[in-house]
């Protein structure tokens, strides 16, 4: 009997000894990985001036470069908690601008996930959507995009070290974020305009454009050009008229309300009228091309 006591003691001795030294082990590893993030983290991190090419140049990016900034951001979602909706936004455009909008899709719905008041997702997530002419879902996003608290966004972008990486690499000056987020919330309601023309959406067109208008939005007739085209589909002439030539009172060169406005004029019978300015949208259109066109440029963005 005092034989087996001995043996159990024994072993148990041993045990505990395996186990403590098991823990230790485990301790130094969680304090290695926990030295080891910022020198991965420099180690991956791009040079800054590059960030300001990233950032300034709409095409012709090198890969490599953006291999290396996948890398990053990357890094930064699966060690920084508190910053993985930045990166997984950062990634979503870098897939995109590599042609991999599905990697992109999948990156900004995750940057959704972990911040959905998060503005740049869900603007470019209505772009690849508006870019791949499935515009009930560029509706979608773009209406979650100017539904959202501006200010929560710009508030987070001050806070981040991913984004403040991007602030400071501008030569002679710095990005301006709360610029950045009115000229996105802009643009987003152009594509949202275009989108629900495109979609035959007229009753919602008009109220997102007369919105838009009394939110001081429009400076080049853009707005007012959206809401006669929604009135003129929904033949309400009159009011197509109106808007349309507060149009070309803010761009004369607007060819797109100068054509409507010919065909609202022939409607009425006043073809005289109506034949001048159809012929002068027609010439406009060949020297200048669509008016409407310039501001349609969607490209997905981070700021």
């Amino acid at each position: 009997m005092l034989v087996f006591l001995k043996f159990i003691l024994t072993r148990s001795i041993v045990f505990y000894l395996v186990c403590t030294g098991l823990v230790w082990q485990f301790l130094d590893y969680q304090k290695l990985v926990r030295n080891a993030i910022p020198q991965t983290m420099s180690r991956l991190t791009p040079p800054i001036d590059y960030f300001a090419e990233f950032v300034d140049k709409d095409s012709r990016y090198d890969p490599y470069k953006l291999m290396n900034c996948i890398n990053y951001h990357q890094a930064v979602t699966q060690f920084f908690d508190f910053q993985k909706a930045e990166g997984f936004g950062m990634l979503g455009f870098c897939y995109d601008r590599l042609g991999n909008r599905h990697l992109a899709k999948d990156s900004y719905q995750k940057a959704i996930s972990f911040n959905p008041d998060y503005f740049w997702p869900y603007y470019d997530l209505g772009v690849i959507n508006y870019n791949e002419k499935q515009y009930a879902g560029a509706v979608d996003y773009f209406e979650k995009a100017i539904g959202l608290n501006p200010l929560k966004t710009v508030l987070l972008l001050s806070r981040s070290k991913v984004y403040n990486d991007v602030r400071l690499s501008k030569v002679g000056g710095t990005y301006d974020f709360i610029e950045g987020i009115k000229e996105g919330r802009k643009e987003a309601y152009i594509l949202l305009m275009n989108s629900l023309y495109k979609n035959g959406s007229y009753p919602e067109l008009w109220a997102i454009s007369v919105d838009g208008i009394r939110q001081g939005l429009d400076t080049q007739g853009v707005f007012y050009y959206y809401a006669g085209l929604a009135a003129f589909n929904q033949k309400s002439y009159e009011k197509a008229v109106e808007f349309m030539q507060i149009a070309l009172q803010n761009d004369p060169h607007n060819s797109d309300a100068l054509l409507y406005l010919g065909m609202c004029l022939k409607i009425a019978g006043q073809e005289q009228m109506a034949q001048v300015l159809l012929e002068k949208a027609a010439l406009l259109h060949k020297q200048e091309g669509s008016f409407i066109d310039n501001y349609l440029k969607a490209r997905v963005r981070f700021f």
